[in-house]
């Protein structure tokens, strides 16, 4: 069985996202919503039968809390902003890695939607898998791996564990990595991404993002996210844009991160 594991704190494409986990071809699944949300989200929930855990916490720890609900042999980490193609599941119950990172692609048109897309064609097509891996992070992974990885995130980051919004799923992987190097590489696009459509929604996000990359301060984990892990090649497309949209990016997390 798949567990399908997802903290939910807006609900804004929730209907869409469980839609499209229950028309999936593959049906020996089940869900684990971790709800920061309100009362609309429970009902939803409900609806659609699947198992709800409530709780008013961060990002990392409503993953943990989620995956204690679990009972299957592998996990798909999922967002409330991405849905699954229909055959998703199918797909990933027929291999038998450790962690297996899965295509990805944008939801729309925008100027910064592509370039999204651009950047995640140019990470997998033109980087070196190691390199690969630290950009495009496993979302599926064996049972055992994620308990260990997620007991030693809860010993190392103590008090700080329920405050950590980003770089949550970094984090995961870098302690699941420590216990298995079996990690696969499916490029085949199985989710689609409701990601940021205009400038200022990027700037919203990672300017959260360096603010929350503070709490890693003091930990074992502190220099995880560096320029030198964060450099990748790029051989696709308009460097210039790309380097725009790393701009971007880059820009308000470092005003959030080195600002009080």
């Amino acid at each position: 069985m798949i567990s399908i594991e997802i903290p939910v704190v807006h609900g804004k494409y929730l209907n869409e996202v469980f839609e499209s986990i229950r028309s999936q071809t593959y049906q020996d699944f089940e869900v684990i919503i971790t709800n920061s949300g309100g009362e609309e989200i429970s009902d939803l929930i409900k609806q659609y039968g699947f198992k709800e855990v409530k709780a008013i916490t961060r990002l990392l720890n409503a993953r943990y809390l989620a995956h204690l609900e679990s009972k299957g042999e592998f996990s798909l980490i999922l967002d409330e902003t991405r849905i699954l193609r229909r055959d998703a599941l199918s797909v990933l119950s027929a291999l038998n890695h450790d962690m297996v990172i899965i295509g990805e692609q944008e939801i729309g048109n925008t100027f910064w939607l592509k370039l999204a897309n651009l950047d995640k064609e140019n990470i997998v097509e033109c980087n070196s898998i190691d390199t690969v891996k630290w950009f495009v992070l496993p979302r599926f992974f064996r049972r055992e791996i994620l308990d260990k990885a997620f007991n030693k995130l809860k010993e190392n980051l103590k008090d700080k564990f329920d405050k950590i919004v980003f770089p949550d799923h970094v984090l995961i992987y870098y302690e699941a990595r420590k216990e298995s190097d079996d990690v696969f590489l499916l490029k085949d696009k199985l989710i689609f991404h409701y990601g940021d459509a205009t400038l200022f929604q990027i700037i919203k996000k990672y300017h959260r993002y360096g603010k929350s990359l503070k709490m890693s301060i003091g930990t074992p984990y502190h220099n995880l996210v560096t320029i030198n892990r964060t450099k990748r090649n790029v051989c696709l497309g308009n460097k210039i844009l790309l380097y725009l949209l790393y701009l971007a990016r880059g820009i308000p997390f470092l005003i959030g991160y080195l600002l009080l």
